[in-house]
């Protein structure tokens, strides 16, 4: 007993809204059904028949509807199980076959020479005059050897599947040409180190060239690095162009990974289906010196053009996620419960309010239709008709039921409340799911539930007004 009271009390502390709007319903039940009969003596068993039978049809109205949520809650549970449930586990593995996000670190450069020095021999003998040796040191030479870049980097988005998840992969087709120098008055062995994205699954046509000579043979691989040495000559420029094809996911970053003076520099990345109004950024990105679209309008291509600056900050591009298969049919399954809970009370307190008697056959069995709505969209929209199909052919069912079940209610107003309420919260209720924004679904729920309580304030003023039900 103490455990199901726990859940009821957690419950409300979840949905307090939907929950004070059934227990409300089930009290006017319970009242309604207690006053309809006046009783005939005043004795005791027959008051405690109605105090059971009152409370037995608010029982059975709770249950109803926690019977149908429940079996909505399942049918979004089950739903989202097999659409696009996006895990850190399925990403993860995603990126061990496809690759991870992709970080271009720029390339290194550090000169060194060997000088001689003369070193200083032990003795035994303090007071014996020092004797020296020469020996040969290799001394690194201080100094910013890259004296303007050019990177043209062309994204070919391609999305990946992963289970039942979609993925914003992309492939790159990478250029980084790099003007360096030795700028001191020394012979010099320049040692250049280029980092590649860690963890990476795939680089394909990894070329470097210095002056237009091929450097395969001094590449020298270790763990996402590339290195190796050339001999320069004082004041020697030379150009390094690095070309290869990789591919990621999520986003692109490419970064200065220390400070220095960047002179001459310019970025280039040109993106084939991301639109300029879908551009986004990941952290610690300074945004594009210019920005604009494809020829064909469809994608975009984003410059960054520095010159005598200081900054270690990234550029790059984060790609939107896909949309996941049947997320909307999952975003309007999500809210059904809610929506069954606020249409099976209003429909009774309407009826109670008008002065009919809520009859448990017909909302269950108007409960049992609008819950075919959202059992129907879950069954068919992968296969016959898609989102906007499944919910139309979802729709007509349950207006149909509707005008069936209530078509001989006597009065052609409360006919028309039923069939309003119905139409509302099958036609457009639903549709709140698809706000994209969850500011924009609270704010949508808060004004329906503001309007609601307009309603049942009106109805009841209107009702009294007009009399006792004949």
């Amino acid at each position: 007993m103490l455990s199901l009271l726990s859940r009821v009390v957690e419950w409300i502390n979840v949905e307090p809204a939907v929950s004070l709007l059934m227990i409300i319903t089930a009290v006017v039940l319970f009242g309604s059904a207690f006053g309809q009969e006046k009783l005939a003596e005043s004795s005791f068993w027959p008051w405690m028949r109605k105090v059971v039978e009152a409370s037995v049809g608010a029982i059975l109205f709770l249950g109803l509807l926690w019977a149908f949520r429940s079996v909505l809650n399942d049918n979004s549970l089950t739903f989202y199980s097999t659409h696009g449930s996006v895990s850190d586990i399925s990403r993860e593995s995603a990126w061990s076959i496809w690759g991870r996000p992709h970080t271009q670190i720029e390339l290194t450069v550090t000169h060194s020479h060997e000088v001689e020095v003369k070193e200083e021999l032990p003795r035994e003998d303090p007071t014996q005059p020092p004797i020296y040796r020469t020996v040969v040191q290799r001394q690194e030479v201080p100094q910013n050897s890259i004296l303007g870049f050019t990177g043209d980097i062309q994204m070919t988005l391609s999305e990946r599947e992963k289970g039942y998840a979609l993925y914003s992969g992309y492939v790159l087709d990478v250029k980084l040409q790099y003007d360096v120098a030795n700028d001191s008055d020394f012979n010099t062995d320049a040692e250049f180190h280029f980092p590649l994205s860690q963890g990476q699954t795939l680089f394909e046509n990894f070329v470097v060239t210095m002056d237009e000579q091929d450097m395969t043979s001094d590449l020298r691989f270790g763990a996402d690095l590339v290195s190796w040495t050339v001999k320069m000559k004082p004041h020697q420029k030379g150009k390094i162009v690095i070309t290869y094809l990789s591919r990621g996911m999520d986003y692109f970053y490419y970064q200065i990974p220390v400070q220095r003076e960047i002179k001459d520099f310019s970025l280039t990345l040109t993106i084939d289906r991301l639109p300029v109004s879908m551009l986004n950024y990941p952290d610690r990105v300074i945004t594009p010196t210019d920005i604009k679209p494809t020829n064909d309008g469809k994608g975009s291509i984003l410059t960054w053009e520095l010159d005598r600056a200081i900054t270690i900050a990234g550029m790059g591009v984060a790609l939107p996620q896909p949309e996941q298969p049947g997320a909307k049919v999952l975003r309007v399954l999500v809210i059904s419960p809610y929506a069954l809970t606020l249409l099976g009370t209003m429909l009774a307190l309407t009826l109670m309010i008008w002065g009919e008697k809520a009859r448990f056959l017909d909302l269950s069995l108007l409960m049992a239709a609008y819950s075919t709505l959202f059992l129907v969209m879950a069954g068919v929209s992968d296969y016959f008709f898609g989102f906007w199909g499944s919910l139309v052919v979802g729709t007509l069912l349950v207006l149909a039921l509707s005008y069936f079940l209530f078509r001989n209610l006597p009065s052609r107003a409360l006919r028309t409340l039923v069939y309003a309420l119905v139409i509302f919260f099958t036609v457009v209720y639903p549709l709140s799911g698809l706000l994209p924004q969850l500011e924009q679904q609270n704010a949508f729920n808060n004004l329906v539930q503001v309007g609601l309580i307009f309603y049942l304030v009106i109805l009841s003023i209107v009702r009294r007004g007009q009399g006792e039900p004949q």
